[in-house]
């Protein structure tokens, strides 16, 4: 038997700055949890995010890719924050993640409209992939949608 050259490999297109849009397409994950830091001194730090799962679109509506979405409170011991998330490809699955940082409060106010169900649709601004191999984003937004009796 003659072995085929793999030359039909699915072509994803590559990943681009802009404006990106996504849906998601699942339930809130949602985690809380502690940690003590060792020290001196040691320090228990808490942390508490939420994974969905979503379709992430490329600008242009080129391509929709199969993603999750981890948006993470900080914990107060980190103070510094650059950027407003980041985007990433995976290697072994055609797939992205991508993590958006919030505040404590915004967390909170984010929490019961994920639980409900009343967020579906959201924007984010990509730019420029970074020395480390990412892609930081600028910006971001989510609405709910409105409830119907």
């Amino acid at each position: 038997m003659t072995a085929r050259p793999k030359t039909n490999r699915l072509k994803l297109p590559p990943l681009v700055a802009g404006e990106w849009r996504g849906e998601i397409v699942g339930s809130a994950n949602v985690n809380f949890g502690q940690i003590v830091q060792p020290g001196p001194p040691r320090q228990s730090v808490e942390f508490t995010y939420v994974i969905l799962a979503a379709s992430l679109i490329m600008p242009n509506t080129a391509f929709r890719w199969p993603g999750i979405v981890m948006i993470m409170a900080p914990t107060p011991m980190k103070t510094e924050h650059p950027d407003a998330g980041a985007l990433f490809e995976t290697v072994e699955l055609p797939s992205l993640s991508l993590s958006l940082e919030v505040t404590r409060e915004q967390f909170s106010d984010m929490l019961p409209r994920l639980e409900a169900h009343r967020i579906k649709d959201f924007h984010f601004t990509v730019e420029e992939k970074d020395a480390v191999g990412r892609w930081p984003v600028r910006s971001w937004g989510m609405g709910t949608t409105r409830l119907t009796s």
